[in-house]
C-alpha cells in the first residue's frame, strides 16, 4: 500500500525581509496551490469559498494578486489546515508580502517588464547571466548606464533618466549585504570591451570599476569574458538571467529574456533548465574567471 501523502508544510520557507515581498508573496501562492491540491478542492470550489472567480485563484496561485489576509484565512479553512504553527508562519509572510517591492520607490522609472527581475532577484542564491552587447547593469557605472540608457530611449525626460540610473547602479547593493548575498556569474561577449558606450574615458572608468568590483567582492561575483572564437555557443543576440533561488523547493527558477522593447520570463523547470545548459556552455567555452583581471587590465590599456 502505497505511503500516505503527506500534508504541504510552508515552515522550510524562512521569514527573510532581505529576500523581499515577491519572494515571499510567490512562496506562499505555491503553498495555498499545494494546500487545495492536497484537500482535493479544485478552483472552482475554492473561487466560492472566497466569492472571486476561478481566474481570481489561479492569480493568487501564481502569485499574481495580492494576498488579502481575511481571503487567506477563509482558504485555510477549507484546506483544513488546522495547524497554529504553520498558520502563525502564513501571518508572518503574509505580512512581509505586503510590504513595498523593491523597484516601488522608482515606480516611475522601472520599466513594467523588468520589475519582476527586480522584484525577485534579491532572494536569488545565485545569478547566472549572460550580456552580449554591454556591460551587464548591475555593473555599470552611473556614466556608462546614463549613456546607455540615453541612447535605447532618446525621448526620456532627463529626470527619469536619472532615476533609472540609479535603479540600476543600487541593485549591486544586494551583493554586499551581510546576510546570505547572492552570488553573480557574470559572462560578457569580448566585443562589449570594443563598443563605445560615450567617450574613450567614460570606457577606460567602467573597466576600472569593474576591476574594482571583483577585488571587493571577490567571493560574490565572478566575471567571465567570452571572446569571438566561442563561435556559436556565443551567437545569443539578447541578454539570459537566470536566477535560483535559496529556497528552491518553494521558488522555483527564474528565466529573464530581455528584449529590445520587453521582455519574456519562463518557469516550467523544462524551459529553466534549458537556459541553464545554454549559460553552462558558454560559461564551459569562456575564458577562465582566473585570466579575467588580465583580460581587463588588456582592455584598459586599449582606452587609455
Amino acid at each position: 500500500m502505497a505511503a500516505e501523502q503527506k500534508a504541504p508544510s510552508i515552515l522550510g520557507f524562512p521569514h527573510r525581509p532581505e529576500w523581499g515581498a515577491a519572494a515571499h508573496r510567490r512562496a506562499l501562492a505555491g503553498h495555498l496551490r499545494r494546500c487545495r491540491d492536497y484537500a482535493r478542492i479544485g478552483p472552482r470550489q475554492a473561487a466560492r469559498c472566497i466569492d472571486a472567480s476561478e481566474s481570481t485563484i489561479s492569480r493568487l496561485e501564481t502569485g499574481l494578486t495580492a494576498l488579502k489576509p481575511a481571503e487567506v484565512e477563509r482558504l485555510l479553512d477549507e484546506y483544513g489546515v488546522r495547524d497554529p504553527v504553520e498558520r502563525q508562519r502564513i501571518t508572518a509572510l503574509m505580512q512581509e508580502a505586503a510590504k513595498p517591492e523593491v523597484w516601488q520607490p522608482y515606480a516611475h522609472a522601472a520599466p513594467t517588464t523588468l520589475r519582476p527581475l527586480l522584484a525577485m532577484e534579491p532572494a536569488a542564491r545565485r545569478i547566472l547571466s549572460y550580456e552580449p552587447q554591454l556591460v551587464p547593469g548591475w555593473l555599470q557605472t552611473e556614466e556608462y548606464a546614463q549613456i546607455v540608457i540615453r541612447a535605447t530611449h532618446p525621448t526620456l525626460p532627463a529626470k527619469e533618466i536619472a532615476d533609472r540610473v540609479s535603479l540600476r547602479v543600487q541593485r549591486i547593493g544586494m551583493l554586499r549585504r551581510e546576510t546570505d548575498p547572492p552570488t553573480l556569474l557574470a559572462v560578457m561577449d569580448s566585443e562589449v570591451f570594443r563598443r563605445p558606450v560615450g567617450s574613450p574615458g567614460v570606457m577606460y572608468r567602467q573597466i576600472k570599476h569593474l576591476l574594482a568590483l571583483l577585488e571587493d567582492l571577490r567571493f560574490r561575483l565572478r566575471l567571465q569574458i567570452a571572446p569571438l572564437s566561442v563561435g556559436a555557443a556565443g551567437a545569443i543576440g539578447h541578454p539570459i538571467v537566470h536566477l535560483r533561488f535559496f529556497a528552491p523547493e518553494y521558488l522555483p527558477d527564474l528565466v529573464y529574456l530581455e528584449q529590445y522593447e520587453g521582455a519574456v520570463y519562463r518557469e516550467k523547470p523544462s524551459e529553466s533548465e534549458r537556459y541553464q545548459a545554454v549559460l553552462n556552455q558558454l560559461c564551459g567555452v569562456a575564458s577562465p574567471v582566473e585570466q579575467t583581471p588580465s583580460l581587463l587590465q588588456e582592455a584598459l590599456e586599449a582606452w587609455r
